[in-house]
């Protein structure tokens, strides 16, 4: 799908999407996505460190220290980095220009689920992690057939322990305030089909800031990964609107 970047007019900068992954950290289920962005994004992967036990507030350092300095940024956090995306950008970089919230949430994602819970997060039981990961993705592989493999690659990379420690970072998590004060236009990418982050995350973000922009696609929660066209064309599109200042609400 072509992306409308090519419409832009030559004052329009280069602008770079820097990424930042979901649980397992690494930027590996980036790839599909990378492969159908318009030339005019500049891709920038954050990985997170594989074997340190990291919360978002000791990880928000080094997101800050990647970002761009020198020329316009768009900032996407899928899934698990849905509220470090938020932390950054409430530091008011100088060249952020948008924000990108995929299949992610703001606050404890699960319904009913006591932040306390996140105690049961045991390592043990993520060194089963990869191995059921793996078997989602076999079983979702009539979207993407590369996804068993990527999905197999990002999860052998990182320890049993930092990926429990990360789930019981998101049951506590709440970055409410800084989604409320984001001074920059925001699109929420939606799995339509998504048994992880549920659609309630979604709404609450609305409600919380109702200039978000929502597109919901028919995809698992690997939105980026089963539709990985699609949503190269939404961001293609967020970008250029925001260069034309015609950004507008889409509920």
């Amino acid at each position: 799908m072509s992306a409308p970047l090519g419409d832009r007019s030559p004052a329009e900068p280069r602008v770079s999407l820097v990424l930042l992954p979901g649980l397992d950290g690494s930027g590996v289920l980036f790839r599909p996505l990378i492969r159908c962005l318009s030339p005019e994004l500049r891709p920038i992967i954050v990985a997170f460190p594989p074997d340190r036990m990291l919360g978002y507030d000791q990880l928000l350092p080094l997101v800050l220290a990647r970002l761009p300095a020198s020329e316009p940024f768009v900032l996407l956090g899928e899934s698990f980095s849905g509220p470090l995306a938020l932390m950054a950008a409430a530091t008011r970089p100088a060249n952020l220009r948008g924000l990108i919230l995929c299949a992610t949430f703001v606050r404890n994602p699960i319904r009913f689920c006591p932040s306390g819970l996140g105690l049961l997060a045991h390592p043990a039981i993520f060194r089963l992690f990869p191995a059921l990961s793996r078997v989602k993705s076999i079983l979702r592989s009539g979207e993407n057939r590369e996804l068993p493999a990527l999905s197999a690659e990002a999860l052998s990379q990182v320890r049993p322990e930092v990926l429990a420690h990360r789930v019981r970072a998101v049951l506590q998590v709440n970055a409410v305030e800084q989604l409320r004060s984001c001074a920059v236009p925001v699109l929420y990418l939606l799995a339509g089909r998504d048994h992880v982050v549920r659609p309630h995350n979604a709404r609450e973000i609305c409600a919380v800031l109702p200039a978000v922009r929502v597109v919901r696609m028919q995809s698992s929660h690997w939105l980026l990964q089963t539709c990985p066209d699609a949503a190269a064309h939404e961001i293609a599109t967020f970008v250029h609107d925001i260069h034309q200042n015609s950004f507008a609400a889409v509920f």
